[in-house]
């Protein structure tokens, strides 16, 4: 008569260890992705001072803003009649429309919505051609003068958290999902977007269609400026009561929200 062997199985000790090295391997995949991601923070953060500087440089050699060069075809290395920004205004020290805020069609008394790329001698996009040519920038490439579609790594760099960046003047008119009240930045700035084509308050305050978490928005905002959404050099847009709040005239980034409601727009000069 054959005696039955017995059934081998996982004691609790030996259960226990699977499950700590499942719990080891999980931490440090989510530890990762953590690191992974707060790198791509630093390089964004390196990506906007170096427009910052480039545009200091460009403007101590040229005696003109990118964009606004209007002899950009005389003076600037391998440079056609595209160049030259087409608008009359070319020469005025301001990049875009003044009434633009990072480039982009901002909500007015009229309701009026310009296109963000009226055309492609527009100085918002002639902007980054500029710094190419100067030899001051990496990232993009000269199709903006031969009609190239607004893409990323084409006529605007992209962005090494996500998305990529635009360039125009700020008014000093709050940014979309702002509270009234805030005071937006004046004076040349350039936008972090999800889309090169954005440009309008909509796009700009809908639901998971920005480039940030307010996580990473503020972690971006802490290290560039004071961390807080509507003052600074630095300063937010998005989804409305989602990407930050103001309870009592005091401003934060809702960073429990976890889908990405935020963008971010700097201050260069």
């Amino acid at each position: 008569m054959k005696k039955k062997s017995p059934q081998n199985g996982f004691t609790l000790v030996e259960l226990a260890i699977v499950m700590t090295i499942i719990g080891l391997l999980i931490g440090g995949i989510l530890k990762g992705q953590e690191l992974m991601q707060n790198a791509r923070v630093t390089s964004t953060i390196a990506q906007v001072r170096a427009y910052e500087a480039a545009v200091t440089t460009f403007r101590d050699k040229y005696d003109a803003l990118p964009g606004d060069f209007a002899n950009a075809l005389t003076r600037l290395p391998n440079c056609t009649a595209a160049c030259n920004p087409a608008a009359a205004t070319a020469g005025d020290s301001i990049v875009g429309d003044p009434t633009w805020e990072a480039g982009l069609a901002y909500a007015t008394q009229s309701g009026s919505s310009p296109a963000l790329l009226a055309s492609v001698r527009g100085e918002t996009v002639l902007f980054w051609v500029h710094l190419l040519m100067g030899d001051l920038i990496g990232g993009v490439t000269n199709a903006a003068l031969t009609g190239g579609a607004a893409t990323w790594g084409e006529t605007h760099p992209a962005a090494k958290i996500g998305g990529g960046f635009i360039v125009g003047w700020g008014d000093g008119k709050r940014g979309p999902g702002a509270p009234v009240g805030v005071v937006g930045n004046s004076g040349l700035v350039v936008a972090l977007v999800l889309s090169p084509t954005t440009g309008t308050v909509a796009s700009m305050s809908a639901a998971s269609s920005q480039p940030l978490t307010p996580t990473r928005a503020a972690q971006m905002d802490r290290k560039m400026d004071d961390g807080v959404p509507a003052t600074g050099s630095v300063q937010a847009y998005g989804l409305t009561a989602s990407c930050f709040s103001a309870s009592g005239g005091s401003y934060a980034y809702l960073e429990s929200v976890s889908q990405n409601d935020c963008g971010l727009i700097f201050r260069l000069q």
